[in-house]
């Protein structure tokens, strides 16, 4: 084929065409990817603003987390008034130490700290002023410790040391002496100057124990110095342990001497100065432990330890004496303990038996001794007032064995004073004894308070007061307690 010169012109021609439609659409194709470009663009710094601030947000997110868990951690570990460690970080820690002390062979000691005082403080002053109390101990107690020994506070006015790496005896003494000496030292809160003081229970670990008899240990040792007196320390040592075994086993045995009705009452007569007849008797608890009669100073002291069992024997005597009542028209005096003077379950207890039976509340005396009115003024006081309103009476007894008497009689709704026996063992021979004996006979008489003479024991000191409708007679020369049956039998001679 023969290619004319009009064929090539139509050629180009078409060319020409061809390559103005391609740069057109070469253009706009190009103006499409910059404008898709463009769009690209915005929407990556779109998505990495997003990624941004949902990293910012999961960063705060995190250290809020951060700051919820170490908020968590104190609250678990740390006592939120004192900021010492709680009893949960004690024990851990104990047992930490323990394990490194049996594999080290590196010994530490246990104090188990007791404030003297505190509760009288918390109920005088009220929970505030107390709590400043406790933060102000917290802070004496770190001062006078090591930085590698821990201070916790278990709860209530009770703080413990863990002295870490120690076999020295008098570095322990040395401490506990420190802690002993800047507690009770005067606190100042606001206008208020108080003091307080503590008893500390030492324990030296000894290898291989279970750390709960490390705590009960140095628990055992603390109440021993509150018992030499308070405001000391003293040392666990075996023969603690071996009272300890021994109070345990009287103490299952007064459980089950409960559960199985071994507890009775004995009763000894009140008799009447005017006629010698007999007015009122006092409820006392006996324990009849198979044919033996156990003797009181054997369980009544561990009753006394013990607020469970003081509660549970004292509501028995208590029942037991109104069912018992109903056969007789004289009075009954029960012994309260200090311990049922610190709460409300007696005034909740004594509500249900005035429901339960119907009897004379007037008849029933609750004796309560000035030693045991010391240990908590106030709120004795308060229990001692609703016992009155609930329609019970009121003995005094032991007058003159405390140390503020007049105070008590002043405050305290008392409608009968019994007289300690040490009163009368010398009056026979004393004048300066019988003129105290009439004084304080006197003074109950100008309060309208009637008198019990407690431990007659011979004729001369029967004939040796004026006979009065006000004044009564307890003690050997007249009866010693017996039981129900010869108390029905002599009551109707």
């Amino acid at each position: 084929m023969q290619i004319t010169q009009e064929m090539l012109k139509n050629e180009i021609k078409a060319l020409k065409k061809a390559s103005a439609l391609h740069a057109k659409y070469s253009v706009s194709q190009y103006k499409n990817v910059l404008k898709t470009l463009d769009e690209l663009q915005k929407e990556k710094e779109f998505l990495e603003e997003k990624v941004k601030q949902r990293t910012l947000h999961l960063e705060t997110e995190i250290e809020a987390k951060k700051e919820l868990t170490y908020k968590l951690e104190k609250v678990a570990k740390y006592d939120q008034l004192t900021g010492l460690a709680n009893r949960y970080l004690f024990l851990n820690e104990l047992q930490i130490i323990q394990k490194e002390a049996d594999i080290l062979e590196k010994p530490f000691a246990l104090l188990f700290i007791d404030l003297d005082g505190f509760k009288l403080v918390n109920d005088t002053y009220g929970h505030e002023v107390g709590d400043i109390l406790l933060q102000m101990v917290a802070k004496r107690i770190r001062l006078v410790v090591r930085k590698i020994d821990m201070v916790a506070r278990l709860g209530g006015d009770e703080f413990t040391i863990i002295l870490r790496d120690i076999t020295d005896k008098k570095m322990i003494e040395t401490i506990a002496l420190k802690v002993i000496d800047s507690i009770k030292k005067v606190m100042q809160i606001g206008a208020l100057r108080i003091y307080v003081g503590s008893s500390i229970g030492i324990y030296i670990y000894e290898f291989d124990e279970e750390y709960q008899d490390v705590i009960a240990k140095a628990d055992i040792a603390m109440y021993e110095a509150k018992k030499a007196g308070k405001g000391k320390y003293v040392f666990f040592d075996n023969y603690m342990q071996q009272q300890l075994q021994k109070t345990t086993i009287v103490k299952n045995k007064i459980k089950n001497a409960l559960k199985n009705n071994h507890f009775i009452n004995y009763y000894q007569p009140i008799i009447g100065s005017h006629d010698f007849e007999i007015k009122g008797v006092e409820v006392l608890i006996r324990w009849q432990d198979g044919d033996t009669l156990v003797p009181p100073d054997t369980f009544i002291p561990i009753l006394e330890e013990d607020v469970t069992l003081i509660k549970e024997v004292t509501f028995w005597q208590i029942e037991d004496t109104i069912q018992k009542m109903q056969n007789l028209t004289i009075t009954f005096s029960i012994n309260i303990s200090v311990k049922l003077l610190s709460d409300n379950d007696l005034l909740e207890i004594l509500e249900n038996l005035g429901k339960k039976y119907d009897f004379d509340k007037s008849r029933i005396f609750f004796e309560v001794t000035e030693t045991s009115l010391s240990n908590n003024f106030l709120v004795s006081s308060k229990i001692l007032k609703e016992i009155k309103r609930l329609g019970y009476n009121l003995s005094l007894d032991d007058f003159g064995t405390g140390y503020s008497s007049l105070a008590y009689l002043r405050e305290f709704p008392f409608d009968v004073m019994k007289i300690d026996k040490k009163f009368l063992d010398n009056v026979e021979r004393s004048k300066k004894d019988k003129k105290l004996l009439e004084a304080i006979i006197h003074m109950a008489q100008i309060l309208d308070m009637r008198i019990i003479l407690e431990g007659i024991e011979t004729k001369e000191q029967v004939e040796l007061f004026e006979k009065s409708i006000f004044m009564k007679y307890q003690g050997f020369y007249f009866s010693k307690p017996i039981e129900f049956s010869n108390l029905l039998e002599q009551y109707l001679k």
